[in-house]
């Protein structure tokens, strides 16, 4: 939970006055003993902050080309 109360101190001291946050969404716990912990890792991470959109991509990069 220190990452998490950390990086929402940098968050709120960069971007306090932002009116939308992008984040990138950490990826869920591999097994399902960590949920809770996952939870409350997210709302630890997004507290204080007024709009929050969390991004998780599919962990492919996707190029296309147009000719």
């Amino acid at each position: 939970m220190h990452t998490a109360m950390r990086l929402n101190e940098v968050i709120m001291k960069k971007s306090k006055e932002a009116k939308l946050v992008l984040l990138n969404m950490p990826g869920p716990p591999k097994n399902r003993v960590g949920n809770e912990n996952y939870m409350e890792f997210l709302e630890v991470l997004t507290e204080g902050l007024n709009r929050v959109l969390l991004v998780r991509g599919g962990g492919r990069e996707v190029i296309t080309i147009y000719s």
